[in-house]
């Protein structure tokens, strides 16, 4: 999925075609144009989708890349009266399938009520709660993933790095735009995972060249690495995961029985950790033993781990181990995308989880449903294989840094007073957890004006809560209302 060292092969470059354009086999896709309508309940809408490819080129006019999308388009709409969504998943190296065959598009990979794994066949199914019903979307692959291809293996140095990742996308986007007669529109960028650095430094490049967004969601995403990458001396990681552990830890009944409800365990902690966990392992092994002591009680009473285990980790449970020592005496372990699922473990000792049922829950019925998609409903002839996720790598950090660009985020609030951003978050997030996200934002130096333009919506899943069906509802909800609200002027 989104967070996963991937594994992926680009196409070599034939040597005997320096007569004309380097075209190596299959690289460049034919676009295609098909008409559709689908019934929400709003309403019917007819739409265009459009299935091709965008040229980077340098400054001599060679494509560098291709980048593939599939645009939705509202028909019998003005452009400034329609907005236009940019939607992309993050890994890095994640093509935008789970996005766009999850909750975006007219159609949806066939998943269960709860999110778990459905029986096969899976085929494309109506999805009522495409953004279609308020937005036009644009899914938009990253270089290497789906059916976006670099030209040159060589090239990829241009392409795989935080910087280089934000230029390529904010080429396409104002070549998009102009491909397409969209300058009049409004325009919104929707990042999920990774895909929150990216579209937190997105919003301030596009800026920087001349193209101001309405609002930016970030869905279970991250804007700073600092957050998620533990290391000695770095504890943020821990304040940032253990309001989420908790919740899963709630959800499977190992939690104190006095919480009646995962709201009430969030808010415990989260308060919590700010008050007394957070100040307790910034002074590391200063604490007295008779604070030790307290401190472990808490955490073995939110956790549902044995106070023993919680000293022994030296008070700080990596989020790793916890998914399988949380069930370990049942022989099970939770999922890191999604907190809720669970898969049979082989052996009931050892430090991490065999498999991730979050993430076999979802890979079969998305990858079948989007192949099913591209061929029988968006007409796709192509001999090119669609990368799930693509080879990356090396992936090119800032040097000496986390990748971080909250800062980004926040110089383009500060700029541009009209942006308007909203964070979508999963209680049972075990990869990007929700705290660490409010830990972002509340370390972002923003003034309390500039703050409100911030907001918050949490849903009863994980990192892809709209796999599951309430959560699918209140996402379109929360999104169309922020949307709304960013063109009404509204905070």
């Amino acid at each position: 999925m989104q967070f996963k060292c991937l594994i992926g092969i680009l196409a070599l470059v034939p040597a005997a075609v320096f007569a004309q354009e380097v075209k190596p086999p299959n690289q460049e896709l034919t676009k295609s144009v098909t008409k559709h309508s689908i019934v929400l309940p709003s309403g019917k809408v007819d739409y265009t989708a459009t299935a091709a490819q965008i040229p980077l080129r340098n400054e001599t006019g060679e494509v560098e890349c291709r980048m593939f999308y599939v645009a939705y388009e509202k028909e019998g709409t003005k452009a400034q009266d329609r907005p236009v969504t940019f939607a992309f998943n993050g890994g890095p190296g994640s093509s935008t399938i789970w996005l766009h065959m999850g909750t975006l598009g007219p159609k949806r990979a066939p998943m269960p009520d709860d999110g778990s794994l459905p029986k096969p066949p899976y085929e494309a199914i109506d999805n009522p709660d495409s953004w279609l019903d308020f937005t036009d979307v644009v899914v938009v692959d990253a270089p290497a993933t789906g059916f976006s291809r670099v030209a040159k293996p060589e090239l990829g140095k241009k392409f795989f790095g935080v910087r280089q990742d934000i230029d390529a996308f904010t080429h396409f986007i104002k070549n998009w735009i102009t491909e397409h007669n969209r300058w009049k529109s409004p325009l919104f960028v929707a990042g999920e995972s990774y895909g929150g650095i990216r579209g937190s430094g997105l919003a301030q490049s596009l800026f920087q060249n001349g193209i101001a967004i309405n609002g930016f969601v970030s869905i279970s995403g991250s804007s700073n690495f600092l957050t998620l990458d533990g290391m000695r001396g770095n504890d943020m990681t821990y304040i940032g995961f253990l309001p989420s552990m908790a919740a899963c830890a709630f959800y499977h009944h190992k939690a104190a029985p006095r919480f009646k409800s995962v709201e009430q365990v969030v808010a415990e902690t989260t308060k919590w950790t700010d008050e007394e966990y957070g100040p307790a392992l910034l002074r590391g092994s200063s604490l007295s033993a008779k604070e030790t002591d307290n401190i472990a009680t808490k955490l073995a009473e939110y956790l549902g781990l044995t106070k023993k285990y919680c000293l022994g980790s030296n008070l700080r449970v990596p989020e790793f181990a916890f998914f399988k020592e949380l069930l370990r005496d049942e022989g099970l372990a939770i999922g890191r995308y999604d907190g809720r699922l669970t898969s049979k473990e082989e052996l009931k000792v050892g430090g991490q989880q065999s498999n991730d049922a979050s993430d076999d829950a979802v890979t079969p019925p998305f990858v079948s449903a989007i192949h099913d998609y591209f061929q029988n409903d968006l007409g796709l002839k192509t001999a090119m294989e669609y990368n799930t996720s693509g080879n990356v790598y090396p992936w090119q950090n800032p040097e000496g840094s986390y990748p971080e660009t909250s800062s980004d985020l926040r110089n383009v609030m500060s700029a541009n007073k009209h942006l308007r951003v909203l964070y979508c978050c999963g209680y049972f997030d075990l990869a990007c957890p929700f705290n660490a996200s409010i830990f972002t934002v509340n370390h972002m130096g923003l003034d309390a004006e500039t703050r409100s333009h911030i907001s918050f919506e949490y849903y009863p899943a994980g990192h892809m809560m709209y796999i599951e069906k309430a959560s699918r509802h209140k996402f379109h909800d929360d999104v169309r209302k922020f949307e709304m609200d960013c063109l009404a002027g509204k905070n």
